[in-house]
């Protein structure tokens, strides 16, 4: 911050400003990454997806989706059906 010259501006302020900004962004890093870490049931991936739930089972029968077993619920990654999506697409416009 000592390379930085700004006119009118108290450096106390500056600094606080500063160290408010750079939480904030951890804070939604870290939002983001709560995002992609996160667990959906089949159900609230067809609510996500516009699709039926049939349609969410089966893909995961195919292997498009890769779910895993907790007890007796299947859990999708959030960031598998992310990634499931941009590969569909890719796969779509490489014909």
């Amino acid at each position: 911050m000592e390379g930085i010259i700004l006119q009118n501006v108290d450096k106390k302020k500056f600094t606080e400003l500063f160290n408010k900004v750079h939480k904030l962004s951890e804070d939604v890093q870290l939002l983001i990454d709560n995002k992609f870490s996160e667990n959906v049931t089949p159900v609230q991936a067809a609510e996500e997806q516009n699709c039926s739930v049939q349609t969410i089972y089966a893909q995961i029968k195919k292997g498009v989706y890769p779910a895993s077993k907790v007890g007796r619920k299947l859990l999708i990654k959030r960031s598998d059906l992310e990634n499931a999506l941009k590969e569909v697409k890719s796969l779509k416009y490489k014909r």
